[in-house]
């Protein structure tokens, strides 16, 4: 393991066009006195290894600049590594934003939860079109690769700055072959009309597993307890997703109402 997520390192901090400072693998490296952001005590360019179907890893920032806000978004290493993520967790708790404030910061921790498998949705939409997808960051990769990664990007204006970026491969334990397949049930029942006024709406899963929901046509309030049309006619279309767990595997189904 150790081996793979080393070469996993050094292919990706090629690839990216970073500059790799030779540490040791496995230990954790404190700031002193620069920008820096760790992932569970580890550097940039190190990988996650051993990483449970979900769960959730400590995010230190230190010595933010005033007026730098940050994102960190665990995604879809894409087919050309030096491009954006286009396909990243939106779920619960997967993505964490660090906003702008007037002074300068020495330390902020955050907690991340980071998925094995999840709906791939794009986080800058106007940077190309990228249709939703399920990831399984497990997926066979090219030697020294991993699938997925753990990226941290400045926010606003910083968006494009380099100096900003830290990158986190994520190297995921094996699950159960005969996970079970999830089901769920869902109030309004689909086909039913939904109104421009919040009626009540509720997704219970068998797994217990939380679900995400993801439309365009129809909003989702009150910890996604309310939904509403944001159009008089035609039909509202969610998806209904999980992350999947150890005895789970994700669930993604799509929900279409009509509109009225």
């Amino acid at each position: 393991m150790k081996h793979n997520a080393r070469a996993a390192r050094l292919a990706i901090a090629g690839t990216l066009g970073l500059v790799l400072i030779g540490l040791p693998l496995g230990s954790p490296i404190s700031a002193a006195g620069n920008y820096n952001v760790t992932m569970a005590g580890f550097n940039n360019m190190t990988p996650l290894v051993a990483l449970a179907t979900s769960s959730e890893q400590p995010m230190v920032a230190t010595n933010i600049p005033a007026n730098v806000g940050l994102y960190a978004l665990h995604c879809a290493v894409p087919a050309n590594p030096r491009s954006a993520p286009t396909l990243c967790d939106n779920s619960a708790d997967s993505a964490v934003y660090l906003p702008a404030t007037p002074a300068a910061r020495d330390s902020v921790t955050a907690a991340m939860k980071i998925n094995g498998e999840f709906y791939g949705t794009n986080p800058n939409p106007q940077s190309g079109a990228t249709a939703p997808a399920s990831v399984d960051c497990r997926a066979t990769t090219a030697p020294g690769t991993t699938a997925c990664a753990v990226y941290i990007l400045g926010a606003g204006r910083e968006s494009a700055n380099p100096a900003y970026m830290r990158v986190f491969p994520t190297m995921f334990s094996p699950v159960k072959a005969d996970r079970m397949t999830d089901t769920f049930t869902v109030t309004p029942k689909a086909g039913s009309t939904v109104t421009q006024k919040p009626s009540a709406f509720s997704v219970k899963t068998a797994s217990g597993l939380l679900p995400t929901i993801l439309s365009t046509t129809c909003s989702f309030t009150e910890n996604d307890t309310q939904i509403a049309g944001l159009s008089v006619g035609g039909n509202c279309e969610a998806v209904i997703w999980t992350t999947g767990g150890k005895n789970y595997k994700p669930l993604v189904q799509t929900v279409t109402y009509t509109l009225g």
